[in-house]
């Protein structure tokens, strides 16, 4: 991986009565995205029976001149390739990370029951969770 490498970080925030049930019921959109899960954390003090899941995977785009550009073009294209329903989103941007939120209770769902809202950020350079890239897996990589 290189410096213009960019990571995906997508948070799903699902409706899930134990963690492992919020982790299969992300399964549809592993197997779409091409990604692994990262985290899983109970978020029911601010709603009952919420959890977050985090799932990453290395986006295709590069951030080789305008890190700004690829960063809201990663977003995009993640977004489109989830399907046909999927319209161009709004991407919030300030480098070294671009999102946006995907709030449509109805359509997210088809991809992961019980899911509310999702969070699409791309980040330049390593995973902030520091397990889903190759770069964040190296044995060289500083502490």
């Amino acid at each position: 991986m290189d410096q213009d490498d960019l990571v995906l970080l997508i948070t799903v925030v699902v409706e899930a009565a134990n963690e492992p049930q919020a982790r299969a019921a992300c399964d549809a959109l592993l197997t779409r995205a091409g990604a692994q899960i990262v985290d899983a954390r109970d978020c029911s003090d601010e709603e009952p029976g919420c959890w977050a899941v985090v799932i990453t995977r290395p986006s295709t785009e590069k951030a080789t001149h305008n890190v700004a550009a690829a960063l809201a073009r990663a977003v995009r294209t993640f977004v489109r390739g989830l399907g046909d329903d999927f319209g161009t989103p709004r991407v919030a941007c300030e480098p070294p990370t671009a999102w946006t939120v995907l709030d449509e209770p109805a359509l997210i769902s088809k991809l992961v029951p019980g899911a509310e809202r999702v969070l699409v950020e791309v980040w330049a350079g390593d995973d902030p969770f520091g397990a889903g890239t190759p770069r964040d897996n190296s044995p060289s990589r500083p502490s």
